[in-house]
């Protein structure tokens, strides 16, 4: 309408003015025909409603009337029940978490008896190792006695004391280990290995439960003396200690012993086995001879 030209006067039609002002008066006269029936049917929803709300209301006062000596009490009750309701609440929370600590306590205590048994066991068992290892004592203080006294009757002027090591269980001479006396080499190895093979062989038959082997094998035990007087006595003496064996244990016990020399004693108890150029170790196998062992040795020099 703004962008519309302004209206001439001269082209205003009167008629149609009039025309259109009868029209929309017509049509106002109509909506008020309209309006009058809804405008009094609203009056009468508005006066209705009223009537409504009146009654809501004496019927609300009858119900809290009527409902106020009932229903009361039971809110105070259920008022008053309330606090004990969560008391039992709490009572019951309590005792579940007791019940769970409880039980803790029967496992704890189960396990308790499982560690009493297992010590009782374990005590056992430390009673037992301990008698068995005081018996072991025993026995390792009888076996190192027994090697002292045979090695110093041999009258090694090198020995002073000798004895058995509760650690090693090896032989120990003048306080030094065996590892340093198998450096030493020569004669004092050679007494040392073969009093304390001797040693064990004679405690194995005098004691069922020390397990030991009854068979020794005992190559060249004078090789590391010499031929004085002293030491001719002490390879006798070796050799006494073997016949005192075979003597006194007999079939018990079996001795292999490789010399190259007869041995000082004679002994019955003794079998001697010789082998030569005509009689070698292996039967049916011939030894070239003592000049074949000259020319090796004569090439091994070369």
């Amino acid at each position: 309408m703004c962008l519309q030209s302004d209206l001439v006067d001269a082209d205003v039609d009167p008629a149609v003015i009039e025309a259109t002002r009868s029209a929309l008066h017509q049509q106002l006269e109509d909506a008020e025909l309209i309006h009058q029936p809804d405008e009094a049917h609203l009056q009468t929803a508005k006066e209705r409603s009223e009537q409504l709300n009146f009654a809501i209301s004496s019927l609300r006062r009858q119900l809290d009337a009527q409902t106020r000596d009932v229903v009361a009490p039971r809110f105070d009750a259920i008022a008053d029940t309330s606090p004990r309701v969560a008391s039992l609440k709490a009572s019951i929370d309590a005792i579940t978490q007791l019940r769970e600590s409880w039980a803790r306590v029967h496992t704890i205590n189960a396990d308790i008896r499982s560690l009493k048994s297992e010590r009782r066991r374990i005590n056992k068992d430390i009673k037992e190792k301990s008698e068995q290892l005081k018996a072991r004592q025993s026995l390792l203080g009888d076996l190192s006695t027994e090697f002292g006294r045979l090695l110093t009757s041999w009258n090694l002027p090198w020995v002073d004391t000798a004895v058995i090591d509760r650690d090693t269980f090896l032989p120990a001479v003048n306080g030094q280990p065996f590892e340093s006396l198998q450096a030493s080499g020569g004669g004092i190895t050679t007494s040392v290995n073969l009093a304390y093979s001797l040693t064990l062989l004679k405690f194995g038959l005098d004691h069922a439960d020390v397990l030991v082997p009854s068979l020794l094998v005992i190559d060249s035990p004078r090789k590391a003396f010499g031929n004085n007087d002293s030491d001719r006595q002490r390879a006798s003496e070796i050799y006494s200690r073997f016949r005192t064996l075979a003597d006194a244990y007999g079939e018990r016990l079996q001795l292999i012993i490789a010399d190259n020399d007869p041995p000082p004693v004679t002994s019955d108890s003794f079998g001697r086995v010789e082998f030569d150029y005509d009689n070698p170790m292996v039967p049916g196998v011939s030894h070239p001879g003592p000049d074949h062992v000259s020319r090796l040795e004569e090439t091994a020099d070369e």
